[in-house]
């Protein structure tokens, strides 16, 4: 299984992998950990169990979807995936989805997270990723903007979170020239 390897900013080891199914777990409790926050995605409460994330990762093996993980010390640190767009027309498009734990937020996990996915996009015949934010994630919106992502739009009030309306801010960037 190939790995790359980042630091932190404080120097720690930050190991980017594949997700296998043995992951399952880590990443099903990671995504509610974060959906528990109710700041910074869209879904109220996670629904889906382990085994539908069994089930995720064990598509990507067949599939050009990709899901690769963080480790921070060997911690679980957060994960990315990819996913093609569902129109013919657009194959060369992937959507992208992120989650970093509280802990290792801005420390360099979720830009390891972003070089990492796009190198693997590229691999896998990518040439555009999208994705979308909230106005308020200053964190996650900096980030992308530091490694060249392009804001495209804004969807006004578009999710009703808890604390009130949030902007959606749609984002992407061309790998290809």
């Amino acid at each position: 299984m190939k790995t790359w390897s980042y630091l932190t900013k404080d120097n720690r080891p930050i190991i980017i992998r594949s997700a296998d199914t043995d992951d399952a777990s880590l990443l099903h409790q990671g995504f509610k950990r974060v959906v528990d926050e109710g700041k910074w995605l869209p879904s109220l409460h996670a629904s889906a169990a382990v085994q539908d994330w069994v089930s995720w990762i064990a598509r990507t093996n067949n599939t050009r979807e990709i899901i690769i993980l963080a480790l921070v010390e060997n911690k679980y640190a957060g994960h990315l995936t990819l996913q093609p767009e569902e129109w013919m027309a657009s194959e060369h498009v992937a959507k992208l989805g992120i989650i970093v734990q509280k802990e290792f937020r801005n420390i360099g996990v979720g830009r390891a997270l972003m070089v990492t996915a796009e190198e693997l996009a590229r691999s896998e015949g990518y040439e555009k990723i999208i994705l979308s934010t909230f106005h308020n994630n200053k964190i996650a919106n900096a980030l992308y903007c530091s490694l060249g992502y392009q804001k495209v739009g804004i969807r006004k009030a578009h999710f009703k979170m808890p604390d009130g309306y949030i902007d959606e801010v749609l984002m992407e960037k061309h790998l290809i020239d």
